[in-house]
């Protein structure tokens, strides 16, 4: 599986350019999530908690573009906090 595939599976290939530009140093470590999210069997759900993360980044974060590189912490902290409420 590439890159462009992976991204179709997660039903974000929109994001692509975004995604591969979002790291300000040019170091391209996080992609490499994104193809561990696309081996899951059911990712109908990654797009709209994908999504989601974006929406909060770009309200909330001085450099929003950065989220594309944090989203497997995003999703734990976010599953942490609905565990404790």
């Amino acid at each position: 599986m590439n890159f462009k595939e992976a991204l179709k599976k997660l039903n974000i290939e929109d994001y692509g350019d975004r995604i591969m530009k979002s790291n300000s140093c040019g170091e391209l470590f996080h992609i490499w999530d994104y193809f561990e999210y696309a081996k899951q069997e059911d990712t109908s759900w990654f797009r709209e908690l994908f999504e989601s993360a974006v929406e909060m980044a770009e309200k909330n974060w001085t450099r929003p573009e950065s989220v594309f590189q944090h989203i497997p912490q995003i999703f734990c902290d976010w599953a942490d906090y609905i565990e404790t409420q």
